[in-house]
């Protein structure tokens, strides 16, 4: 998501966009974003309401309570949002945010309109066409996804993020083209663990240990990344593997402490639950 931040568009996931004149300081859009940025979302929704009930087309606050919503997963409310948006003004931004909510819904078609739409509507910026084939790209379009990219660069040549993606694509590309080199499947499961898909990085770094399954710290990264998603009962697996190859790495052995005592903690909160439901009779 993008979020509007005294009157900056921020990317949060995407893209950074450009400067508008900020609001008054004392706004409640400006409280609003101060709440945001310290997590007091309720408090945030509160100050961007207010600021809609003075100007209903204010659409930075529209743009931001929207983003709020997002971020707690009320996506049809800053569905709804988004649309009340462009149906005052055109911005890229509320698009590329409105087909990201498409796209996890599960409709990349409509995703797919949104993007092409907002990169017809405002032809000088990259970025729609960098997250349009960066969805065509997850949906493992590579030809079309590169495309994508290889357009939004003659847009602007030094849109880093796809500049990235095109070297990510590329990369893809040769493990097609040798899919048991451990060595670019390393180099593509470090893409994604920077970038903060741990998943796809862990299905990576999974390969690479069936393919060199003497590297400690292969097992050791996979650890760390199934520990990050809270797959604790994987992260053990792959910590004593690990501890299989060195018994003595002080890392692995907290790391596989730490896992015990959470599950040990969930363990006592899920026989509180049980006991709690117990149709079994007590005395007092």
């Amino acid at each position: 998501m993008i979020k509007i931040n005294n009157g900056v568009i921020i990317a949060a996931l995407f893209f950074f966009g450009c400067a508008n004149v900020p609001a008054p300081i004392d706004s409640h859009f400006n409280k609003g974003v101060e709440h945001y940025d310290n997590q007091e979302l309720a408090k945030a929704i509160e100050e961007y309401n207010l600021a809609l009930r003075k100007n209903p087309n204010d659409t930075f606050s529209m743009y931001n309570l929207a983003v709020v919503y997002q971020d707690q997963d009320k996506t049809d409310q800053a569905e709804n949002l988004y649309r009340d948006i462009l149906k005052i003004t055109e911005d890229t931004f509320s698009r590329i945010n409105l087909a990201g909510i498409h796209y996890n819904k599960g409709n990349p078609d409509d995703a797919f309109r949104q993007l092409e739409t907002a990169a017809n509507k405002n032809p000088d910026s990259a970025h729609p066409l960098s997250v349009l084939g960066e969805f065509k790209e997850r949906e493992e379009k590579f030809a079309e996804a590169e495309q994508k990219y290889l357009k939004a660069l003659s847009v602007d040549s030094r849109h880093a993020l796809t500049h990235y993606r095109l070297g990510r694509l590329h990369l893809k590309q040769s493990i097609d083209l040798e899919a048991e080199n451990p060595a670019y499947l390393e180099a593509l499961a470090a893409e994604y663990e920077r970038s903060g898909d741990y998943f796809e990085a862990a299905n990576f770094f999974e390969r690479v240990s069936v393919l060199e399954p003497k590297r400690l710290e292969i097992y050791v990264k996979l650890g760390d990344l199934y520990k990050k998603k809270k797959m604790f009962r994987e992260a053990l697996s792959r910590y004593w593997s690990a501890l299989a190859l060195k018994n003595d790495d002080p890392y692995v052995h907290r790391s596989v402490l730490d896992i015990y005592k959470i599950l040990a903690d969930q363990e006592i909160e899920e026989l509180k639950t049980l006991e709690g439901q117990s149709s079994f009779a007590r005395n007092p």
